[in-house]
């Protein structure tokens, strides 16, 4: 009887041994880090949670990239877009909750007032996806499953807490960044990619 107990309690850790995630192919992120970066279009929705030694924001986040192309829009925590943000490749712009437009460094200063803290809109592009923006140096940690762990890029540092089965790609759902006293936090509800 206590040998077959033990069989049993040998056969479970056994069992939950290789229910562990296997160690990432070192040769497999790079290829996967390439093909998140030339993502074509792709769609989120969730939360985002901006922090500041003084001010914060909380509220709804959606994303809609396409190629360039970006429009997000930031909702207040009662609804309603609180800013709706464009960007095509190099040109940005931004429309406040009155309908009033700004854009270039009017715009960057305007989200900058309205949520306590610059976003780096460009990069979060791919950051949001769990990469590096191409082009800038960074520094990054790959985790045991073979997904990105951490990032350091353009004097920001990324955690990548959580990750979601999206079709065929695994893409990050809780994601905290944080640069000096700026703290940002994003939790995906939904992504949806073009297909």
């Amino acid at each position: 009887m206590i040998r077959r107990a033990a069989a049993c309690v040998i056969l479970l850790l056994g069992a939950g041994c290789a229910s562990l995630p296997p160690a990432g192919d070192p040769g497999g992120w790079p290829a996967r880090r390439l093909e998140l970066q030339s993502l074509p279009s792709w769609t989120l929705d969730g939360r985002v949670a901006v922090a500041t030694r003084s001010e914060g924001f909380s509220g709804g986040l959606a994303w809609r990239q396409h190629g360039a192309q970006a429009e997000i829009e930031l909702r207040g925590p009662l609804g309603g877009t609180a800013l709706a943000i464009r960007v095509d490749g190099a040109t940005f712009s931004v429309t406040d909750g009155s309908g009033e437009s700004v854009a270039g460094d009017a715009a960057r200063e305007l989200v900058a007032n309205e949520i306590g803290a610059a976003l780096p809109v460009l990069e979060l592009r791919y950051w949001l996806v769990g990469v590096p923006a191409p082009g800038l140096p960074y520094r990054e940690t790959i985790g045991i499953d073979g997904r990105l762990a951490g990032l350091a890029q353009a004097g920001w540092q990324m955690r990548y807490q959580r990750y979601d089965v999206v079709g065929e790609m695994v893409l990050p759902a809780r994601m905290e960044m944080e640069s000096g006293d700026v703290r940002l936090r994003v939790a995906v509800a939904n992504w949806r990619l073009a297909p």
